[in-house]
């Protein structure tokens, strides 16, 4: 990576965030001298539990300690990197001075939290939550990180502490999902079978609406360990040729049974004809994933429209609503304890659209926003 001069000009460079002013490559290394020649810098890249980061006054990175260096690689040179870049934040190269300086970086955990730092001069304490990019694959990480000022001769660094605690969060997450989602479905069924056993009722309907849940059931046993497997790197898709109508069919037997789905009104599109390879119960997991929240995000009596669109080379399934995703949500909709539903929200049913489509499904999946409805959608190669 090359960076950049820092400006001699009197007007800063812009940014939507942070200062974007970079230092240069000599700056830089005369600041990573003076740090490491510091017997507490030392100590702490030493002696400090989790990733330890050493970053100058334009957020850069003077020095870091082995752990860090295990994760991103050793052949990986840290120095000058802001930690966005260092990691691999999808956000990295949105604004116009990379980490930072982005739209989104102003929901940023970690950027918020070291220029507290520089704004008060006192020690802060946070949780950062980002999606980082390796290769084709994306996943959620969740830190606890504080971050703390050291002073070494005329410079003030910051000192960057994070602990990685995505694999408590995951388990939690997937936990309550399951436990909230089985304990649903698993009350259904007590009741109907309770008026069975008492006698109340010998309608055939109930031995149907019965076996209808103990499906239901199944399908979100196999769906909870099919995403245990899918964050692990583990799942493999069974792939088969499918009609897209079978998808849309799918998810639309599923909606009527959603506890929502009384006053919503679900609309299906024409569905152009056309063949595709795929897995069809993880399309149908992110399809359903996509009305479901349509339809939270919805007003009684709205409409979400369930649509295929045929591309040169690929199919799109669409899930439209008629509602606007807030500006200060959209950077975050696809991390994993992120919702906008506060703590009653769980966070997964947009993460695992992008889990399924993106790093098993190998597809892409995106939204679009805005003052006529908000439209989630997978793109799949044909």
């Amino acid at each position: 990576m090359v960076f950049e001069v820092r400006s001699t000009q009197s007007e800063p460079l812009s940014t939507f965030f942070a200062p974007a002013e970079r230092s240069s490559d000599l700056e830089l290394r005369l600041e990573a001298e003076q740090c490491m020649a510091n017997p507490v810098a030392c100590f702490l890249m030493d002696s400090m539990d989790g990733l330890v980061l050493i970053l100058d006054g334009n957020r850069q990175v003077l020095a870091t300690n082995d752990r860090v260096r295990d994760v991103v690689g050793s052949a990986v040179e840290t120095m000058g990197h802001r930690p966005g870049e260092l990691f691999g934040c999808i956000h990295h190269q949105e604004g116009p001075g990379g980490c930072g300086t982005g739209a989104a970086c102003a929901h940023c955990g970690a950027v918020a939290a070291i220029l507290e730092v520089q704004r008060t001069g006192r020690a802060v304490e946070g949780e950062c939550l980002l999606t980082l990019r390796s290769g084709e694959h994306t996943q959620s990480a969740e830190f606890e990180l504080a971050a703390s000022p050291l002073q070494v001769g005329p410079h003030t660094f910051i000192v960057v502490v994070l602990h990685d605690q995505s694999a408590t969060k995951r388990r939690e997450s997937l936990e309550r999902l399951f436990y909230h989602d089985v304990a649903n479905l698993m009350q259904g069924i007590r009741g109907w079978a309770d008026l069975l056993a008492s006698g109340s009722t010998t309608a055939p309907g109930t031995a149907q609406k019965l076996a209808h849940l103990t499906d239901l059931l199944d399908r979100e046993l196999r769906s909870h360990r099919a995403m245990a497997q899918a964050e692990l790197g583990e799942l493999q898709p069974k792939l088969r040729a499918i009609q897209p109508q079978e998808i849309l069919r799918d998810v639309s037997d599923l909606l009527t049974n959603h506890a929502l789905a009384g006053n919503r009104n679900v609309r299906i599109l024409p569905v152009p004809e056309g063949c595709l390879h795929t897995d069809p119960e993880l399309l149908s997991r992110v399809v359903l994933n996509m009305a479901v929240n349509a339809m939270e995000a919805s007003a009684p009596g709205g409409t979400i429209t369930l649509s295929v669109a045929l591309e040169e080379q690929a199919l799109r399934f669409q899930v439209h609503n008629q509602g606007e995703i807030a500006p200060e949500h959209r950077s975050r909709i696809f991390q994993r304890s992120f919702s906008t539903k506060g703590s009653s929200g769980r966070g997964l049913g947009t993460y695992a659209m992008k889990l399924f489509g993106e790093n098993v499904l190998r597809g892409q999946v995106s939204f679009e926003t805005g003052a006529e409805g908000t439209t989630f959608w997978i793109r799949l190669n044909r």
